[in-house]
């Protein structure tokens, strides 16, 4: 007996629906109002579809419109290298969430290489970016993330270098003045260990209202993990566990002496003696842990109560 097998095509309602739609019974909410566009750089399609995605980020963003509440979905795996200064010409349209999708040695990555000069440029405002895996595979890549717009977000992403020498000095850059108010940094990773590197993310400019919570920095950051000489004001800097194995003072978290904001909750540990995790002199400061890497001995509040 012959069966015959019947495949559905995969149902498309570009416009949404007016009025809802229910599904057995449950409502299926729609929270975006914007346009969903698909990445896959193992696809052989250009439609920017589920089924036929781009196959670069730049492709994708191509189709986006401003600030209109636009979605680039990076499939599992998806993987691009930047080889030279702003050579992934994709984060320029303004108001863009790009969601990486897959974990592990599935989450879409972005591989910096060839040039120090290779970078990874922010130049539109409101851009969120969620659950991406950077890798630095060349010598002293000046910057991973060159922020030079304003509300800038990063999520749920990693950093690492490829191997010994093959490193950034910087994974997030803000821009001079106030041109990038706002970067957003939670919930990610770093294991950046080469002995060149100097920040996390460095705080040169003046811009405002920067939160950098809920992140597990570990590396050699020969300056500081997090912050600048950039007079930051109305900071959020919580939650954050830094590991820094440089034998720098204050190398952990450490803003300007005229920033404000506020520094809470962090736990540190460094190579340098005690006292000399955490520096936020006009910021309201409140348990924070400092702890030295080569004792076997709990952390204690830095900076210390009196």
């Amino acid at each position: 007996m012959n069966e015959r097998i019947f495949i559905m095509p995969i149902s498309n309602y570009p416009s949404g629906f007016t009025s809802g739609v229910t599904i057995k019974g449950v409502p299926v909410l729609n929270s975006y109002s914007g346009n969903v566009f698909w990445v896959d750089s193992d696809s052989s399609g250009t439609a920017g579809t589920f089924a036929t995605p781009d196959q670069t980020l730049s492709a994708a963003t191509n189709r986006c419109t401003a600030n209109n509440g636009d979605i680039v979905m990076i499939k599992p795996g998806h993987a691009e290298t930047v080889s030279s200064a702003g050579a992934l010409d994709a984060f320029d349209v303004a108001g863009v969430t790009y969601i990486g999708l897959g974990a592990g040695t599935d989450q879409p990555k972005i591989t910096l290489d060839t040039a120090t000069a290779s970078d990874i440029d922010i130049g539109a405002a409101n851009v969120t970016i969620d659950n991406i895996h950077l890798v630095a595979n060349f010598a002293d890549i000046a910057v991973v993330f060159d922020v030079n717009a304003t509300d800038f977000t990063l999520r749920n992403s990693r950093f690492t270098q490829a191997g010994d020498n093959l490193n950034a000095l910087v994974c997030i850059q803000d821009a001079a003045a106030a041109a990038s108010d706002r970067i957003t940094v939670e919930g990610c990773k770093s294991i950046m260990y080469d002995a060149s590197n100097t920040h996390f993310i460095n705080f040169a400019g003046t811009g405002t209202g920067h939160i950098v919570r809920d992140n597990v920095l570990h590396g050699d950051f020969g300056t500081m993990a997090i912050g600048g000489a950039g007079v930051i004001t109305f900071c959020e800097i919580a939650r954050n566990v830094v590991g820094n194995i440089a034998n720098t003072s204050d190398g952990c978290i450490n803003l300007a002496s005229g920033a404000t904001g506020v520094v809470v909750n962090n736990l540190c540990a460094g190579a340098a003696a005690q006292a000399n995790g955490v520096t936020a002199t006009a910021c309201v400061v409140a348990e924070n842990y400092y702890g030295v890497i080569s004792e076997d001995l709990s952390a204690i509040l830095d900076p210390i109560a009196t």
